[in-house]
């Protein structure tokens, strides 16, 4: 990326207004990385930001008499930028290949916050039910069902037989099974996370 600097962006814009390629090809390089990583914020699908630099430098170039060397250029370009994204909603309308562009961008952003959603509020249902187990009994339960500790590394972490935590297992159980018994929601949670 070549940068311009104040200094010798106004000769650069001297030289753009009189129609010339070079100047305006070191323009293009320094500013489109900083337009492209905005519309990519902007609009989260680098196919149509691709179009809109595109469309965005075009413009820049068939306006260049327009452009006052005394401003800075970032702004202006900023504002057809700008333009252009307004323009492409617009669009968007009317062009199904646009608005499946943004439907599959926003589905996909949609979906991963759902399922964390999802994941959060089971792991929320999941505490409280285990805060309805005796102290002992969750600590055994958590280790066995949640973290996936075997009987046998449960037993030595806590100092108790295998015997006694297959006890304090089927018991959590039995009293898991006891409070989901109304709910279908909740028992299918039990079965995915806990069994």
């Amino acid at each position: 990326m070549e940068t311009v600097n104040p200094t010798n962006e106004r000769a650069m814009l001297l030289r753009l207004r009189e129609g010339d390629h070079e100047a305006f090809g070191k323009l293009f390089s320094s500013y489109s990385p900083i337009i492209t990583g905005h519309l990519l914020r902007l609009l989260k699908v680098p196919e149509l930001v691709e179009e809109l630099v595109q469309d965005t430098f075009l413009s820049l170039w068939e306006h260049r008499e327009r452009i006052d060397p005394d401003k800075p250029l970032k702004a202006y370009i900023f504002q057809i930028a700008i333009n252009n994204a307004r323009d492409l909603f617009r669009r968007a309308m009317h062009d199904k290949r646009i608005r499946a562009l943004f439907y599959q961008t926003v589905s996909e952003g949609y979906e991963h916050i759902e399922t964390e959603l999802i994941r959060k509020e089971n792991s929320d249902l999941l505490s409280r039910l285990l805060d309805r187990l005796p102290e002992r009994q969750r600590n055994v339960y958590i280790l066995c069902k949640v973290e996936g500790l075997s009987y046998r590394e449960v037993s030595g972490r806590l100092g108790i037989s295998e015997n006694t935590v297959n006890s304090h297992i089927k018991r959590a159980n039995a009293l898991l099974k006891e409070y989901l018994a109304g709910s279908a929601e909740v028992m299918i949670l039990l079965i995915l996370f806990l069994f």
